[in-house]
């Protein structure tokens, strides 16, 4: 298997692993009915995209050398991806600036929380855990 989609893929199951066993111990016996909603949905804590992007990243400048222009165009596409996430939940806050009543339904809801973009806490540690499985995959 090519050590891009093998860190992809590993990059991808401990995201969600971590987004189930956050919500776990967040939400206790109240999040069990959402465990298949966190692990097919990307958003929440941690970024999702962010690790994904980032395995891709480390993965390719290991295996093609930082000259690659596989690479090159990969670090943008990272670049691109992280800012997206991180307007989503600039975008959010706007709004609940503009409308108080849905940052409430927001907090009460643990699934439209997820759905709000991500915090930058929640991109770092995406760009952590992807950065460690692509370096996994490669050994």
């Amino acid at each position: 298997m090519s050590p891009i989609l093998k860190a992809s893929i590993l990059a991808w199951l401990t995201v969600q692993t971590v987004k189930v066993a956050i919500g776990l111990v967040r939400h206790g016996r109240a999040d069990r009915s959402r465990v298949v909603w966190r692990v097919v949905w990307a958003g929440g804590m941690p970024s999702a995209h962010s690790a994904l992007i980032t395995s891709v990243v480390i993965t390719i400048l290991a295996t093609m050398g930082a000259q690659s222009p596989i690479f090159g165009l990969s670090l943008i596409m990272a670049c691109i991806v992280i800012y997206d996430r991180s307007r989503a939940f600039a975008i959010y806050r706007t709004f609940q600036a503009r409308y108080p009543a849905l940052k409430q339904d927001v907090q009460n809801d643990p699934v439209l929380t997820d759905l709000v973009g991500h915090r930058v806490s929640e991109i770092l540690v995406g760009v952590l855990i992807g950065a460690g499985c692509g370096i996994v995959a490669l050994l």
